[in-house]
């Protein structure tokens, strides 16, 4: 998995390549939790059924790139 980040006041471009395995286990490492709006929380992956469809069978699953650069340190 690529990531990449801009510093805009640095004019600097990083990046992280990890391999999709790591990557995969760092962001599903954690408490499996249920939000008060019913999102599912696995590790810092979040699942969501998709919006603005009126079907129920299609789930979204968000995760915050940039987090990887922290396993990196």
């Amino acid at each position: 998995m690529l990531v990449t980040r801009y510093n805009g006041e640095k004019k600097t471009t990083d990046w992280i390549l990890k391999n999709i395995n790591e990557a995969m286990n760092f962001f599903g490492k954690g408490e499996i939790a249920i939000s008060p709006k019913g999102s599912l929380y696995i590790g810092k992956i979040t699942l969501q059924r998709k919006g603005e469809t009126s079907d129920p069978t299609k789930l979204q699953f968000k995760i915050k790139p940039c987090q990887l650069f922290s396993l990196g340190e």
